[in-house]
């Protein structure tokens, strides 16, 4: 038997540098690259049958959890022939409708690429883990992730039991960590250098040490979800087509859907065999229907005629979360312990950011703990670093979501440019996400196999794998970077809020783009009363010769300036948005002070 398959003895110690506490996706991920990385691992948790077989949320791939679940998972076979994740699509004005016709406003990103571009890249699986995401099923990829962490060199996979105490180390001495089975029939203990706290809503060590990030706003969101059965290709019928201006089409089923209402929003993922999941998230302070949580979902999903298919008697499973939004004050310790994951933070399900941002979250503790364990120095300058710019990327992210579970998603120019202002830190972070995808390919996240290129690589990323210190503001702080988009937000609803409350009502708008059409017209938007539709959408063009990747780059030109182009269309946007709601204010002054001089 290999070290790696032996089994801990009641009361036995285990020695090894890094524990990994829980044993779901991000906790696998992080066992499996830390023994990538040289590292001995044990990984503890003893999951339950019902939580082994659970369907879970987080099935949608985005940013960043493609590429570490294809390369650190070695999930590329299994992602291939999961559900092919084709974009995401957002909708509002959809409850009481059987179709997405023109007073529906529609922001849509189709995020597949012509194989042309694909063809270009030197190694095939670049593509693969740069730009092909999927929806999964997540108890089938965790059970491949645990055969892969039973077989790992250097990894104790320790199914058989729950940490039940900590007892934390100082600078020259192990952590020690307790733990027994749920029966309470087995037990022992591990000596650890470094601990990775990924217990999900356990929050082992944020309660334990008393790290939570007091919330001082009321927003606050729960969320239902359940997964579905028999929701065969047929249910997505013509309907289900968006059809662009030069006659290229988009399925929006086979996007990650998002549909709005006031106070609360629908997800539709469609999954591998002919399963759907479907969650409902709305504002806890505002609860858009009277009921406990599967009420208020069934309530909601009722108001969408288009999803009249869903019933009960083929729901898998049902789950909710009464209080979502929760953050630490701390992601790395300088006592040598980190927290990823739900253990972490989470923020929403829009835009599926939870895995993705654990998964680069880990990716920084690996290389803190690494150089730790392996150099014997604890890179605090990193370390900081890690702690201010991941919580300003959850700030960035709460204000996403925050600013859409209020009235002003009514409005049509609030509805594109809010979006079009989140699709900008996004394409802030192509840039990150190609230079992580490449490093990931070339080396298979084993820092043994660097050269200098991969090394430097590394290196850059440690500064600026982040959404709120991509280029262009990767210069600026990274609460900086956060309070402005925070205040960005704010004004664009402010504004929305405004002309719905004074009855500027502007006409429901589309805006679908394509990876090969990337930019929606936004200049439209000064005359859009006047177009035949109020249609942001344009036409695919031939891209230029040096837009090509080949994936072996260090700067490649459409990556390096993503961001700044989109940061451009939305500023542009965004001083329309306020030159005209202030000519509309002046307007309203001018009507109200000329009915007092009539009056007199």
């Amino acid at each position: 038997m290999s070290a790696n398959q032996e089994t801990a003895a009641p009361e036995e110690t285990i020695r090894a540098d890094v524990c990994v506490i829980g044993a779901g996706v991000v906790g696998l991920i992080n066992a499996i690259a830390l023994a990538k990385r040289g590292l001995s691992v044990v990984c503890v948790d003893q999951p339950t049958e019902k939580q082994l077989a659970s369907y879970k949320v987080g099935e949608s791939l985005l940013i960043y959890s493609n590429a570490f679940l294809r390369v650190l998972g070695e999930l590329d076979d299994s992602l291939n022939k999961s559900f092919a994740k084709a974009g995401f699509w957002m909708a509002h004005g959809m409850e009481g409708k059987t179709e997405f016709d023109e007073s529906v406003s529609e922001w849509g990103f189709e995020s597949e690429l012509p194989q042309h571009w694909i063809d270009k890249a030197e190694n095939p699986l670049f593509p693969r883990v740069m730009f092909q995401d999927a929806q999964i099923v997540r108890p089938e990829i965790e059970a491949e992730l645990r055969d892969l962490a039973r077989k790992m060199d250097g990894l104790t996979f320790l199914d058989r039991g729950l940490v039940r105490d900590v007892e934390l180390g100082d600078g020259d001495s192990d952590h020690l960590l307790t733990w027994s089975s749920r029966n309470k029939k087995e037990g022992g203990q591990i000596s650890a250098r470094w601990m990775v706290d990924c217990s999900g809503q356990a929050r082992l060590l944020a309660r334990r040490f008393g790290h939570d990030l007091p919330l001082d706003e009321e927003f606050s969101t729960t969320a239902a979800w359940a997964q579905f059965a028999n929701c065969t290709d047929e249910l997505f019928d013509e309907r289900w087509t968006y059809h662009f201006p030069d006659g290229d089409t988009a399925q929006r089923d086979r996007n990650t859907l998002h549909l709005w209402g006031e106070d609360y929003w629908i997800w539709v993922i469609r999954l591998g065999g002919d399963r759907v999941s479907i969650g409902v998230t709305y504002h806890r302070g505002r609860p858009p229907e009277e009921g406990n949580a599967r009420e208020v979902f069934w309530k909601i999903l009722r108001r969408y005629p288009i999803l009249d298919w869903l019933t009960e008697e083929n729901v898998l499973e049902f789950s909710a979360y009464k209080d979502v939004q929760h953050c630490t004050d701390t992601f790395v310790s300088p006592r040598r312990y980190a927290m990823v994951g739900d253990a972490s933070s989470i923020i929403d399900a829009y835009y599926s950011q939870g895995i993705s941002l654990s998964m680069t979250t880990s990716w920084h503790v690996a290389n803190i703990a690494q150089r730790d364990i392996q150099e014997g120095t604890l890179d605090t300058g990193y370390l900081d670093h890690v702690n201010r710019a991941v919580t300003a990327d959850w700030r960035i992210m709460r204000s996403m979501v925050r600013s859409k579970y209020s009235t002003a998603i009514g409005d049509s120019r609030f509805f594109i440019l809010d979006h079009l202002l989140d699709l900008t830190v996004f394409g802030a972070a192509m840039l990150g996400r190609f230079r992580s995808a490449r490093w990931l390919v070339e080396t298979g996240g084993r820092t043994a196999e660097e050269n200098a290129e991969h090394v430097r690589l590394r290196e850059g990323l440690s500064r600026r794998l982040y959404l709120s210190q991509s280029a262009p503001w990767h210069r600026l702080d990274p609460h900086t970077v956060a309070g402005l988009v925070e205040g960005w937000h704010r004004g664009l609803e402010r504004r929305a809020k405004w002309r719905l409350e004074n009855g500027e009502d502007l006409p429901p708008t589309k805006a679908g783009m394509r990876a090969y059409a990337a930019l929606p017209g936004i200049w439209r938007l000064a005359y859009l009363n006047r177009l035949p539709k109020a249609d942001l959408t344009l036409k695919a063009v031939k891209e230029p010769g040096f837009t090509s990747v080949r994936g072996t780059e260090y700067r490649p030109p459409v990556m390096a300036v993503s961001g700044s182009l989109v940061l451009a269309l939305v500023t542009a946007g965004t001083l329309f948005d306020i030159a005209d709601t202030n000519v509309r204010k002046l307007k309203k002054l001018g009507r109200i002070l000329r009915n007092r001089n009539s009056r007199r």
